[in-house]
């Protein structure tokens, strides 16, 4: 899998990319959006890295109308 759609788990709200780029290096959990068998999961940085991901996308705002992208290869947000 190249990458990984997901947004702020338990209620969290971003405003910033500053903040996602925060919670995701202290490794907090993101849920995993999109149809399949690992929708609703949770994953976190140390998740990703282990699975061979090369690119996490996360929506936010409000209504998750903002969406990022977190670069696991060159572990940068984008």
């Amino acid at each position: 899998m190249f990458e990984l759609s997901v947004v702020p788990a338990y209620g969290r709200v971003y405003n910033s990319k500053a903040a996602i780029w925060s919670d995701w290096t202290a490794d907090k959990d993101f849920q995993i959006t999109g149809i399949g068998p690992n929708s609703g999961r949770y994953v976190n940085q140390q998740d990703a890295a282990a699975s061979g991901l090369a690119c996490v996308l996360v929506r936010y705002g409000k209504r998750l109308e903002k969406t990022c992208s977190i670069n696991l290869i060159k572990n940068r947000i984008n």
